[in-house]
């Protein structure tokens, strides 16, 4: 149990890490405070172009309104600009400024920096193993969520 419990504390520490130092490096290299919410956001709208702010607000598990205030902030901030699609009105879709574009590029080089200090030490082998146990975690919380998905609407 010991092991369950280790890998358990590991987790946790690890996970609330990865938010603080993105938060901080993204801040660093922006010259203002984002959130970690925001910055999944710039993630997001970076890795998919112009997107409908509902599809954003779906795929990182918040609701409209909580975007909106969020995208209102990287708006100010000169992140993100919204924009009216031009065959239906009623379409909001989010891109990234340029500024926006380069918060995304930082925050993209962070990652790559952090999976190559993990990898750039691992065989082949232990890299498949990681990548095998990983993706049993990921398997997990897709589970989870769609109980919870679920649930609310059940």
């Amino acid at each position: 149990m010991a092991g369950a419990e280790q890998l358990n504390s590991f987790l946790v520490d690890m996970f609330g890490r990865i938010n603080k130092i993105e938060e901080r490096t993204m801040a660093e290299g922006l010259g203002s405070a984002v959130s970690i919410t925001e910055i999944h956001i710039i993630e997001k709208i970076g890795a998919q172009g112009p997107v409908r702010m509902s599809e954003i607000a779906k795929s990182i598990g918040v609701t409209l309104a909580t975007l909106t205030v969020a995208c209102d902030k990287l708006v100010a901030k000169g992140l993100v600009r919204r924009v009216r699609s031009l065959e239906d009105r009623r379409v909001v879709n989010i891109t990234l400024t340029a500024k926006g574009r380069a918060a995304y590029e930082y925050h993209k080089a962070f990652h790559e920096r952090m999976i190559a200090s993990v990898l750039d030490s691992l065989s082949p082998e232990q890299t498949a193993v990681l990548a095998q146990s990983l993706e049993k975690l990921q398997d997990f919380f897709r589970q989870e969520e769609a109980a919870m998905e679920g649930e609310e609407h059940g």
